[in-house]
């Protein structure tokens, strides 16, 4: 029986586990910061060594290119090939961690999406997007064709989203997740403050006496509504939207859900009101959606895989 490794380094954490066949569960999952990793030759070296792993999925926050990954947000670069010849796996995959999100929908159950609308599904196209250390996005069409974006790193829609947190246009804050992610919400609280919060702390201070926490935690909420309505009509996502991470799981217990809706639906057009009144927002309240996404592309894309031939 086949055994395949699953890891997924994010901006912050790596989190692995193994899968054996044709098994749609995880096992011996585990996470560790980044910062402690010296040295990843070494490190998967470990994760290997004596667990007969006969193939490997690796998904990163980065855009691939040419079988390659170099990483967004930290100096970190990986190539499937190297890896695959240098451990000698049957096959090795390479994909962006957003491409491997969006894999993960064929796997989630009743209880892994909480949904702040819901809606009409009208065709096979799904968004994913996520605020996390930076922003990730990919669209999904059907089961098995996911297309990653660099969403985060576009800078369109910036000056339009600082009006929400009362900020003229700034040099401090050029792209998407400089304004829509959870490292936004720590700079702009420090820009508008002087003080340096992480983004859980200020999420943690919403309703409290700190308006400022209350200000930004309310232009994040405002600008993700708008930001995916945008995605929604450009993309025509008749199967919904759906939230990943940690800080909009925390983020969607205390937000006003009508409040979100009204932002999501704006000053549409009533044509364009009516595509947004059927799609559907749920957040992805799945634990390891990305390792369960590797998984699910491992097993029904073998034939991609880099092989050793």
């Amino acid at each position: 029986m086949s055994k395949v490794l699953l890891i997924d380094i994010g901006g912050t954490n790596l989190r692995y586990a193994y899968s054996e066949g044709n098994s749609s569960e995880l096992y011996d999952t585990n996470k560790i910061e980044l910062s402690c990793i010296k040295g990843f030759d070494t490190f998967l070296h470990n994760l290997v060594e004596g667990k007969n792993v006969d193939d490997l999925v690796i998904s990163v926050a980065g855009p691939k290119i040419n079988g390659s990954i170099t990483m967004t947000n930290r100096d970190f670069s990986i190539n499937e090939k190297d890896i695959q010849e240098s451990f000698n796996f049957n096959t090795c995959h390479l994909l962006n961690d957003w491409e491997s999100i969006g894999y993960s929908l064929a796997a989630f159950g009743d209880k892994d999406v909480s949904f702040i609308k819901k809606g009409s599904e009208f065709n096979n196209n799904s968004f994913f997007i996520g605020p996390g250390t930076g922003l990730g996005a990919a669209l999904l069409i059907g089961d098995d064709k996911v297309i990653p974006t660099e969403i985060g790193n576009t800078t369109g829609l910036t000056k339009a989203l600082l009006k929400n947190y009362f900020i003229d246009n700034d040099d401090h804050f050029r792209t998407l997740e400089d304004v829509l992610s959870g490292k936004a919400i720590s700079s702009i609280y420090e820009f508008k403050t002087g003080t340096r919060l992480t983004s859980e702390d200020i999420v943690s201070r919403y309703g409290s006496d700190d308006d400022m926490a209350n200000l930004v935690v309310d232009g994040f909420i405002k600008s993700l509504a708008e930001t995916i309505s945008d995605m929604a009509l450009t993309f025509i996502t008749g199967r919904g939207i759906y939230v990943a991470g940690s800080l909009m799981r925390s983020i969607f217990k205390i937000m006003d859900k009508d409040k979100f809706i009204e932002y999501f639906y704006g000053d549409k057009k009533l044509v364009h009101l009516q595509i947004l009144e059927m799609i559907k927002i749920g957040i992805v309240e799945k634990e390891h959606a990305c390792l369960h996404g590797n998984l699910n592309f491992y097993r029904n894309n073998k034939k991609y895989a880099y092989k050793n031939i």
